[in-house]
C-alpha cells in the first residue's frame, strides 16, 4: 500500500499541474484561433506541429530510456549508477539536438515552406529557439522522473503557462500577426526550460559522468538503438503523414481543423490520465528492478483498469459535449472540424490502454516487439494516407489516423499476450464498456431533449451519474482499489464520509477483489 500511496501522490502532483497547464493552453489556443482565423491558424498549427516533430527527433529514445534506466538503477539501490546514466543521456541529447537543428536549417533553406511566405528567416530562427529549449527541457524532466521527482515539471508548466497566457492575451488585443504568435511560442519554450532548471536544482539529485558496468552499457545501447528507431518511426505515423498530405492537397484550413481535433483529444486524454501516464514508466521500471517481470505485469493490470475506465469516459463525454463546446469556444467558423474532433476523441479514449502496454514493453526490454508494431503501423499509415487524403481531404486524414491506431493496438495486444498472461482484465473491461454505452446513449438523449446551447452540461451530468455508480455495481474495481478510495475519503471530512457511504451502498462487498 505504501507504493500505491506514493504513486497516488505523484499522480496528484502531475495531474493538478497538468489541469492548470491544459486550461491555460486551451484558452490560448482558442484566442489564437479566433485572432488569426482558420487560414493563418492552420499555418500557426503547422509551425507548432513542426516544432513538436523536431523535438521528438532531437530526443528520440533519450527521454524514455533515461527515465527507465535511472529508475531501474534506483530500484536496485545504486544511486551512483543512476547519476552516471543521467550524465551520459544528457550528453547524447546535446549532440542529437544539434544534428537535428542543422538538418532543419539546411532543408528549410533549400525547400522554403510556402506556409511561411516572406517570413522564412524569422520563423526558422524562432523554430530553432523553441526546439532547442523545449527538447532540453524534456530531457531534464525525464531525468527527474527517473528519480521519482515530478515537482520541477509541475512548477515549470504552471508558471510558464500563466506568463504565456498573459502574453497571448496582449497579442490578441493588439491584433498581432502570425510571426508574433510564433515568437510568443518560442518565448514560452524558453521560460519552460529556465523555470524547470531552477526547480530541478532545488528538488532533484545532481548528476555527473562516471563508469557504467559493461552489462548495463550493453542493455542501454540496445535499448537506445531500438527505442530511437521506434520513436522516429512513431514520429512519422502519429499524424505526421496526415499533416503533410493535408497541407499539400487540402490547404492550411484543413490542417487547422485537424490540429484542433488533435489538440482537444490530447487535452482530454491528459486531463483524465496524465498523472498515471507520467508516473507509470518510472514506477513500473523501479518495480521491475526490485521484483522482475511478474510484478511489472501486475502493475500493468492495475494501470489498464484505470486507463480503460478513463478512456470510456473520454469517448462518451466527447460524443455528448463536442458540438456545442466547439461552437462556444472557437465560433461558428470552426464547425466543420466537429466530426473530426468527435472521431479522434472516441478513438483516443478507447485506445488509451495502449499507454500502459507500451510502458510495460519498454520496461521489460521488449522493444523489438514495439519495432515490429511500428513498422507495420507506419506502412499502413503511408498506404492509407496516400490513398485516402488526396481525394477525401480531412475525412481521409481522420480515417487514415483511426485505421493506423487500430492496427497498432491489435498488434500491441498480440505481442503482449506472447510476453505475459493476465495483464488485461478482459471480463471486467467488457462489463464496463456496456455501462459506458448505456450512459452515453442516455446522455445523448438528455442533451438532445434540453432546449439550450448549454444542454451538453445536462448530458455530461447524466453520463457521470450513470457511469460512476455503474462501474461499481458491475464490480469493475478491485478490493484494493476500493480500500484505497475509502482511505482517501476519510481524509476529506464530511464529503469523504458521504463518499464512503456511497461506496458501501453500491458495492457492499468491497473487501473482495473483482475477477
Amino acid at each position: 500500500m505504501n507504493r500505491r500511496v506514493a504513486v497516488l501522490r505523484s499522480i496528484g502532483i502531475v495531474t493538478v499541474s497538468t489541469y492548470i497547464e491544459y486550461a491555460l493552453g486551451l484558452l490560448m489556443s482558442v484566442w489564437i484561433a479566433r485572432s488569426l482565423g482558420p487560414s493563418d491558424f492552420g499555418r500557426y498549427a503547422f509551425t507548432v506541429w513542426l516544432c513538436g516533430w523536431l523535438i521528438v527527433c532531437s530526443n528520440h529514445a533519450l527521454t524514455t530510456s533515461s527515465t527507465k534506466f535511472i529508475a531501474e538503477a534506483d530500484g536496485m539501490g545504486d544511486a551512483s549508477l543512476a547519476s552516471h546514466l543521467a550524465a551520459r543521456f544528457s550528453h547524447i541529447q546535446t549532440y542529437s539536438s544539434l544534428a537535428v537543428i542543422l538538418l532543419f536549417v539546411l532543408i528549410g533553406w533549400l525547400f522554403r515552406p510556402s506556409e511561411w511566405d516572406h517570413s522564412l528567416l524569422p520563423i526558422m530562427a524562432l523554430v530553432v529557439v523553441a526546439v532547442v529549449a523545449k527538447a532540453n527541457y524534456a530531457m531534464l524532466v525525464a531525468i527527474g522522473k527517473g528519480q521519482e521527482r515530478f515537482e520541477p515539471e509541475a512548477v515549470a508548466t504552471v508558471a510558464a503557462g500563466i506568463v504565456g497566457m498573459l502574453l497571448v492575451l496582449g497579442a490578441m488585443i493588439v491584433h498581432a500577426d502570425l510571426v508574433s504568435f510564433v515568437a510568443l511560442f518560442a518565448v514560452a519554450c524558453l521560460l519552460l526550460n529556465l523555470i524547470n532548471r531552477m526547480a530541478y536544482r532545488r528538488c532533484c539529485r545532481p548528476y555527473a559522468p562516471g563508469p557504467i558496468p559493461p552489462d548495463v552499457n550493453t542493455r542501454v545501447n540496445r535499448h537506445l538503438r531500438l527505442t530511437a528507431a521506434l520513436v522516429l518511426m512513431g514520429s512519422f505515423r502519429v499524424g505526421t503523414i496526415e499533416v503533410f498530405l493535408l497541407n499539400a492537397f487540402a490547404g492550411s484550413v484543413a490542417v487547422g481543423y485537424f490540429a484542433i481535433a488533435g489538440t482537444l483529444t490530447r487535452g482530454a486524454v491528459q486531463l483524465f490520465s496524465v498523472g498515471l501516464t507520467s508516473t507509470l514508466l518510472p514506477y513500473m521500471a523501479k518495480t521491475y528492478g526490485e521484483s522482475g517481470t511478474a510484478r511489472a505485469a501486475r502493475f500493468l493490470s492495475e494501470a489498464t483498469r484505470f486507463y480503460w475506465a478513463v478512456g470510456i469516459a473520454i469517448a462518451g463525454l466527447g460524443l455528448v459535449t463536442t458540438p456545442e463546446i466547439v461552437r462556444l469556444m472557437y465560433g461558428n467558423r470552426y464547425v466543420d472540424a466537429i466530426p473530426a474532433i468527435e472521431a479522434t476523441l472516441v478513438l483516443g479514449g478507447l485506445l488509451l490502454i495502449g499507454n500502459g502496454i507500451a510502458a510495460f514493453q519498454t520496461v521489460v526490454d521488449r522493444q523489438d516487439d514495439r519495432i515490429r508494431i511500428a513498422v507495420v503501423a507506419l506502412t499502413a499509415n503511408a498506404v492509407l494516407g496516400a490513398a485516402l487524403i488526396p481525394p477525401l481531404g480531412l475525412a481521409g486524414a481522420v480515417v487514415t489516423y483511426a485505421s493506423t491506431r487500430i492496427v497498432e493496438m491489435a498488434l500491441a495486444i498480440h505481442y503482449l499476450r506472447k510476453a505475459t498472461s493476465g495483464a488485461l482484465p478482459v471480463a471486467a473491461m467488457s462489463r464496463l464498456f456496456a455501462v459506458g454505452l448505456v450512459a452515453t446513449l442516455a446522455a445523448w438523449g438528455a442533451t438532445a431533449a434540453t432546449p439550450s446551447r448549454l444542454g451538453f452540461l445536462v448530458g455530461a451530468a447524466v453520463f457521470m451519474a450513470l457511469y460512476l455508480p455503474g462501474s461499481m455495481l458491475v464490480r469493475y474495481w478491485t478490493g484494493d482499489d476500493l480500500n484505497l478510495m475509502t482511505g482517501i475519503s476519510r481524509r476529506l471530512g464530511p464529503p469523504g464520509r458521504l463518499l464512503i457511504r456511497g461506496l458501501q451502498f453500491v458495492q457492499p462487498s468491497s473487501a473482495k477483489a473483482s475477477p
